[in-house]
């Protein structure tokens, strides 16, 4: 297995992630139900997010704390969806890439969610 490298690799990561994801039973409603995501135009997006956090090119130009913080005004996000999310984009990782970057993804998605449970929850 080798490391996420290129942007291509990270396509690859986040559209394995949002198939699992979309039919998750404790989060896929959120994407497909409560979102209402297009995918289609969803996936770059994450994508250039994706790609700023792990290999440093600046591409993303978006607030995605204000974007749950507005989902959360919708559908209940807890320690549990969270749970979910982290999970599934772990073992995503894991089952594709392995080296610094991949380790990098999931490290930063954990730190990701505890900031996101932590206004979401400073909120309520």
């Amino acid at each position: 297995m080798t490391d996420i490298t290129h942007r291509q690799d990270i396509d690859q990561l986040v559209a394995a992630f949002y198939t699992k994801a979309t039919t998750d039973p404790t989060i896929g409603h959120i994407f497909t139900e409560v979102a209402k995501l297009n995918l289609e135009a969803h996936l770059p997006v994450i994508g250039d997010f994706w790609e700023s956090v792990l290999l440093g090119n600046m591409v993303y130009r978006g607030n995605p704390m204000r974007k749950h913080l507005e989902l959360a005004e919708k559908t209940a996000l807890t320690q549990v969806q969270f749970g979910a999310w982290l999970a599934m984009w772990e073992e995503t990782v894991k089952e594709l890439f392995a080296g610094e970057k991949a380790e990098l993804a999931v490290q930063r998605a954990q730190n990701i969610g505890r900031l996101m449970l932590h206004k979401i929850d400073q909120r309520r």
